[in-house]
């Protein structure tokens, strides 16, 4: 086998895994300065007015301090700006609370039939919010965040 046919076949491999493989869930990354969490929360995405893109509803797969990874239908350009309309599980009976973050698309990967989203979140007065009480949050294991119970499973994208 020729050096070329076999890079090639090995980015092949590669792309099938990501788009099959549950391993992304949990891989942490050299990427991020600040704990990720893995975490099963509600948001919804929310594209400028200048495009027709509708709102996107999924779930997070992790998030930092700087950053969160969601599940997407499509590959978003790097550095889309984006509105994040973030719905953190009840804790302690109180009401759900809706946090509206900005973020900056970092990433996009295959991942279960759709994409992989990892952005980085822009600074503003709600982020700080989210920052302070994220503690909350922080699951017995210190590695997860509690999630949401109707969230627990990642919906397979089909198109």
């Amino acid at each position: 086998m020729r050096p070329y046919d076999f890079a090639a076949f090995l980015c092949f491999l590669l792309r099938l895994t990501m788009q099959t493989s549950d391993i992304w869930d949990i891989a942490p990354s050299s990427q991020r300065k600040n704990k990720r969490y893995f975490a099963r929360w509600k948001v919804a995405l929310v594209f400028d007015n200048t495009t027709t893109k509708p709102i996107f509803h999924t779930l997070t797969h992790d998030l930092s301090m700087t950053g969160i990874s969601v599940q997407h239908q499509s590959m978003e350009k790097i550095d889309t700006e984006l509105t994040l309309l973030l719905a953190p599980p009840p804790i302690d009976a109180a009401r759900q609370r809706i946090i509206k973050l900005k973020a900056v698309v970092t990433s996009s990967v295959p991942f279960r039939g759709g994409f992989r989203l990892g952005m980085t979140f822009i600074q503003d007065a709600e982020l700080d919010k989210l920052r302070v009480n994220i503690a909350k949050y922080v699951a017995s294991d210190d590695e997860s965040l509690v999630s949401d119970p109707e969230g627990e499973e990642f919906p397979k994208l089909n198109f």
